[in-house]
C-alpha cells in the first residue's frame, strides 16, 4: 500500500513541476513581447517599435521625432520635403519673444543621449537667448501600443520667466485635420476655411484655398480646444494626440491651445498645440505629456468615412 500511494505521489510531483515550468517559459514569453525594441540607425537616430508601431528619433537633429510609423506607414513629414521643418519639433511659446529662427541649440543641434534602453532619453544644449534647456523622453506603452512623449522645460538661469510647451507635427498635405471646439472664437487667416460640425472643428486642406498674401507664417488657425486631444487623417492613417487640456485664455499670449499652419508652396501642413502658459522659477523646470495613437483604417472605409464616424474612433482610441 506504501508503494501504491507513492507512485501517484510522485506523479503529482512531476505533474507540478512540469506545471511550474511551462507557467514560468509562458511569462517568459509575455514579458519578451511586452518590450519595445530599440535600434540604432547610423550615428544619429534610433528606432523605437512595438508591434508594428514604429518612431524613428534623431537625437543629432533636435532630438526630433523624425518619423511615426504603423506597419511601415509613416504619417510625419520629412526632411526631404523641407530640410528645416520636418518631423515634430518642441518650440517654447510665445514666439514673440524669441522671433525667428527657433533656437538652434533647442531645435537642430545634437542632443545628448542620456538612456536609449526600453526608453529613450535626450537631453539638449543651453539656448543662450531664454536660457532653456529641453529633455525629451520618448517611450512606447505596450499596453496600448501608444508613443509618449515626455517634454520637460528647465528653466536654468537666476530669474523667473514665463513659457509655455509647443510642440509642432508636420504632415502631407491634402488630409482633414480635426479637434474638439473649444470656447472662443478661431482667428488667423485659416480660420474661414475651417468647419464647425459635431461639437468638432474640420480643417480639409485644399492648396487651392491657402490664401497666398500675407506676412510669413501667417496661414494659421489658432485656436481654443476642448478634451485635450488633436487628429489628423490622411492616408488611410488616423494619428491622434493627446495632451493636457488648457483652460481658455491660459495658453501663451498671442497664440492658442490649437494651432493649424498650412506652408504656401503646399508641401506640408502643421498641426500644433501648446500647454499652459506658467511661469518657472530660477532653476526650476515644466513637464509636458503628449500621447500619440495611430489607428490604420481600412481601405474600403477610408475613402467615404463620416465625420462621426472619424470622431467616434478618435474618441475610442484615447481610452
Amino acid at each position: 500500500m506504501k508503494i501504491n500511494l507513492f507512485i501517484p505521489t510522485l506523479a503529482l510531483v512531476g505533474i507540478t513541476f512540469f506545471a511550474c515550468t511551462e507557467t514560468k517559459t509562458i511569462e517568459i514569453s509575455e514579458e519578451q513581447e511586452t518590450a519595445a525594441t530599440v535600434a540604432p540607425i547610423g550615428d544619429s537616430a534610433y528606432s523605437l517599435s512595438y508591434a508594428g508601431l514604429t518612431a524613428v528619433i534623431d537625437f543629432k537633429n533636435g532630438g526630433r521625432l523624425e518619423a511615426l510609423s504603423l506597419n511601415d506607414k509613416n504619417i510625419l513629414s520629412g526632411k526631404k520635403v523641407n530640410p528645416g521643418n520636418w518631423g515634430t519639433s518642441l518650440w517654447p511659446a510665445p514666439q514673440s519673444a524669441w522671433g525667428w529662427p527657433p533656437s538652434q541649440e533647442l531645435d537642430n543641434f545634437a542632443y545628448t543621449v542620456v538612456q536609449d534602453s526600453t526608453e529613450i532619453i535626450l537631453k539638449s544644449k543651453k539656448d543662450p537667448k531664454q536660457s532653456f534647456v529641453f529633455t525629451k523622453a520618448y517611450k512606447i506603452n505596450t499596453a496600448d501600443t501608444t508613443l509618449v512623449v515626455t517634454y520637460t522645460i528647465l528653466n536654468d538661469t537666476t530669474v523667473a520667466q514665463k513659457v509655455a510647451a509647443w510642440e509642432i507635427s508636420r504632415v502631407a498635405p491634402g488630409g482633414l485635420t480635426f479637434y474638439p471646439s473649444g470656447d472662443e472664437a478661431k482667428r488667423g487667416l485659416l480660420a474661414p476655411l475651417t468647419k464647425d460640425s459635431l461639437g468638432a472643428t474640420w480643417y480639409q486642406h485644399k492648396p487651392e484655398t491657402v490664401p497666398t498674401t500675407g506676412a510669413p507664417g501667417s496661414t494659421k488657425v489658432f485656436a481654443d480646444g476642448k478634451e485635450g486631444w488633436l487628429a489628423q487623417f490622411s492616408n488611410g492613417l488616423l494619428l491622434v494626440k493627446s495632451f493636457e487640456d488648457v483652460a481658455a485664455g491660459k495658453y501663451a499670449p498671442e497664440e492658442g491651445e490649437i494651432e493649424l499652419y498650412a506652408n504656401p508652396d503646399h508641401s506640408y501642413i502643421e498641426i500644433e498645440q501648446q500647454g499652459t502658459y506658467v511661469e518657472l522659477k530660477a532653476h526650476e523646470e515644466l513637464k509636458y505629456i503628449v500621447t500619440y495613437k495611430l489607428v490604420k483604417l481600412p481601405e474600403t472605409s477610408s475613402v467615404n468615412i463620416s465625420y462621426k464616424e472619424l470622431l467616434d474612433l478618435a474618441h475610442s482610441s484615447r481610452k
